[in-house]
Parts: C-alpha cells; structure tokens; sequence
C-alpha cells in the first residue's frame, strides 16, 4: 500500500490526478512525463527562478526543443494550453482534447479488412470514428486493432457489438499490448485456453465464451495452477452457474490449498454433511438459523474435532430437547460433559441418556397415582434415585409411601420425607412402615424410636433431606 509520510504531505506538495496516471502517463513519452510533472511543480509554486522554457530544459537536463514538443503533446491531449509564454493546466477531468483531423488513407485499409470479419452488418461512420478514437488515444496500432476484431468475431460472432470490441481492445492497451506483435502473441495464448474453457462452460450450460472468461481461465491455469480436467470437473460439479461463480470455487480452493479433484470432492462431500448436520442439530433442538456458517465455525466443527460422530451429536441435541434445552450453548455444556466422561459415540451416548432415564416409567406409574400431570423431571429422577439405589428402599415402600403423599401439595417431597425417616429408622418391610404412620398434615416425621411410633413431628430438614433434594442427575453414586 502507497501513502505519503507526513513529511511529504505538508504545504507545498502538488497533487497528481489518478486519471492523469492510470489513462495519460502510460502512453506518453518518459521526458514528456518529465515536463508535465516538473513544471506542474512549477505552476504549485507559482513563481520560480526556473519558471521558463529555458531553465526548465536545463533542469531537466534536455534541449529545449523536446521540451516543446513535450508541451505541445499535452496541449493535444487537452492537459494544457499555451498562450504566449504562459502555460496553464488543466485538470484531467475536465480535459478535451483537441479534435484531430484524421488522415483517410491512414485507415483505408484498417476500414476494408474490419468490414471483412464483420459481415454480418455494416460498420458505420461513427463506429469506425470510436475505433480511431481509440486508436489514436491508446497508441493501437490499426494492425493490432485489425487482430483484435477478429478475434472478438471468433468469441462473439460476426455480429460482435461495437462496445465489445473496443473494450477487449483497452484492456489489451492498459495491459502493454498495443502493437501488432504484442496482441498477436497475446491473443493466441488466450486461444489455447479457448477449447478447454469452451468445454467447461459447456458443463454449466454456457455456450458462449467471451474475452473476460479467457482471462479468468488464463489466471486459473498459470497463477493458480489448476490442470485443465481440474477445471472441467468442479464444472461438472456446479453443473448449472456462472463464470464468477466457478471462478469464486477455484479462488477459495486455491487459498486452500486444493488442486486434486479427489481432495475437492471430499472437501465438498464434508462440506455438505457440516451443513446437513448443523440443520439437523436446530431440527432437533426445535429452533431455525437462516444462516448456518457461524454454528457451524463455532459449535460443529468443534464438537466434531473432539472426536464426536455425527449421530452422537444429533442423540445429545435429541436429550436436550427433552429438557427443554434449546440453545446451542446448552448442547454445548452437554457435548463437553460428555466428552469429559469419554462418551462420544452415538451408542455410549444413548445408553447415558438410557441409563439417566431408566426409572422413568416407574416414575409416570407414580405421576399417575399421584395425579401428578406433565413431565418427568431431573428431580424426580434424583429423587427416585435416592430412593432406589442410595437407600435400597423396596418398590412395595416406595408405592406405599406415594399412597401417604396423594393429595399433598409436593407429593414427591412428602414422599421423599417419609422415606428419609424409614431410611434412618432402618425400616425396609412394609408392616414396619405401617406402625410408623406420620401424623396427617404436609410434615415430616421422625424415626420411631424402640419400635414405637412417637407420634412427634419436626420442621426442619436435616443435612442428608436437603441433600436429597438437589442431587444432580449426572451425580456419580458414591
């Protein structure tokens, strides 16, 4: 990137137009450049000791008489005017050049050949005007000019539009091809390529080639280095699309890295599965994403690098739907906890979820004597835990005890309560759990003492009750 220091922008630094440099400069003679950059410097400053013909030569370090000449070359070209000693510019903006009588017999020739290849119509006098034109402004020779109707004929047709020609032909100019050998050799590399291209515009339905497609496939060929059946494959592969679009693929696999057709195809095939998965998992999860590329950049690829298959994923987002869990960032606690405990495949996954939800059936049995409606929820399940695996209490206590809580208004904690005091009074036979009947109330009871049933209730919970109450479901079993 280009910039001026802060030196070099302070007062008195003169401004060159970038028209001046990208449509005069190049065509110009090197000393001519010299002279309108110097006595621009000159009309900045606005008196010099070298505000002269003269001195400006001598500066320079030429004669005067190509110094002339050189003044008169940007007078043509509508950059400046002299009136007397005076010389004023003019910016390149508002330039006109001076209108130049052109010399018949120069094009005569020019004229037959270019009516030749195009013979479908005739040129008119305007159109040839805008040939000159250009001619004369790019330094084309007509030679070259002739050589590049022609070829615009072989691309487009006989009937080629003007405007078609007369771009090829300033992009041939802007690139340094402006005489008769340089476009030649110029354009007959571009018709190696024409063949190739021909065949993979045909695979997405383009029959026609034009000048800018050469050029896209010549940057395929020799800067990205792409083989010619490379090429035509990721065609194929698009099948129906566009130039920009074919030449937007081969871009992105070039920073890549990816110059094999086997390599493309895998990248595509994984491509579309991270696509096919990130849609599934918001399927799953109930939820949409117009665009899928950042959950994919920030969740998918990451869950699939720890090692994660596709259907393991898509069985944790199933989980977390059933938790109403629906943010990615949920799934994605649930994914590293999973892989913190090695499970990453979609059966470990599976028989995780299974084994959380083992007493689930056992638990909606107790929903609907307890005329309980909804759910099953973690805490039901920490609870029915407890019960079943920490306090080994029978099925026939656990039902007796959902017969005491029906129509409590926590039945599970009420539940949980009398348990608890069986649990610590070392009651396991039903007969025993009848004679500790708790008084009628939503109160907690305490262990009867020597057999009999005290009769005495308490408010407070002890350590191991609040405990009980906030077990996680992923808690290890001690």
């Amino acid at each position: 990137m280009f910039k001026l220091s802060s030196e070099a922008s302070l007062d008195g630094a003169i401004t060159v137009e970038n028209k001046f440099i990208v449509e005069y400069m190049p065509y110009a003679d090197g000393d001519y450049v010299k002279v309108y950059l110097y006595g621009l410097s000159l009309a900045a400053r606005k008196s010099d000791a070298d505000d002269s013909i003269e001195r400006l030569a001598r500066r320079l370090d030429m004669d005067e008489r190509t110094v002339n000449a050189a003044i008169d070359y940007w007078t043509e070209q509508g950059l400046m005017s002299r009136l007397g000693d005076d010389i004023c510019y003019f910016s390149p903006r508002t330039a006109r050049p001076k209108i130049k009588l052109l010399d018949v017999d120069t094009y005569k020739e020019f004229n037959r050949q270019a009516q030749l290849y195009i013979s479908a119509r005739q040129i008119s006098p305007n159109e040839y005007h805008d040939y000159y034109t250009l001619m004369e402004k790019l330094h084309v020779e007509w030679q070259a000019m002739v050589l590049i109707v022609k070829y615009c004929v072989d691309l487009k047709g006989d009937n080629v539009s003007c405007p078609y020609i007369l771009s090829v032909a300033r992009n041939l100019a802007e690139d340094g091809y402006r005489t008769a050998d340089d476009v030649g050799e110029r354009l007959d590399e571009f018709g190696v390529y024409y063949n190739d291209l021909r065949a993979a515009l045909g695979a997405m339905g383009k029959k026609h080639v034009d000048h800018e497609a050469v050029q896209l496939y010549k940057k395929w060929k020799i800067e990205y280095k792409f083989g010619a059946d490379v090429i035509l494959h990721v065609a194929q592969n698009m099948k129906h699309g566009s130039i920009a679009l074919l030449d937007e693929k081969l871009t992105q696999y070039n920073k890549l890295g990816f110059f094999s057709a086997d390599i493309i195809d895998k990248y595509e095939e994984d491509r579309k599965n991270l696509y096919k998965l990130a849609k599934s998992v918001n399927k799953a999860l109930g939820v949409y994403y117009d665009n899928t590329d950042p959950e994919i950049a920030t969740y998918i690829k990451p869950w699939l690098a720890l090692g994660f298959e596709s259907k393991a994923i898509l069985a944790a987002a199933d989980y977390c739907m059933k938790k109403d869990m629906k943010r990615l960032s949920d799934l994605d606690a649930v994914i590293r906890d999973l892989f913190e405990r090695g499970l990453t495949t979609e059966k470990q996954v599976k028989d995780s979820v299974n084994y959380e939800n083992r007493f689930d059936e056992k638990i909606e049995k107790l929903f609907k004597s307890l005329n309980i409606k909804g759910a099953v929820k973690d805490i039901h399940r920490a609870y029915y835990t407890n019960w079943t695996e920490k306090w080994d209490m029978p099925q026939v206590l656990i039902d007796y005890a959902a017969l005491l809580a029906l129509n409590k208004d926590n039945p599970f904690a009420y539940m949980n309560s009398v348990l608890l005091a069986w649990h610590n009074s070392g009651i396991t036979d039903i007969d025993k759990a009848k004679s500790a009947v708790p008084i009628t109330g939503d109160k907690n009871i305490r262990p009867v003492a020597d057999g009999k049933q005290t009769g005495i209730v308490f408010e407070k919970y002890t350590e191991e009750q609040l405990n009980s109450l906030f077990t996680a479901i992923t808690e290890d079993d001690d």
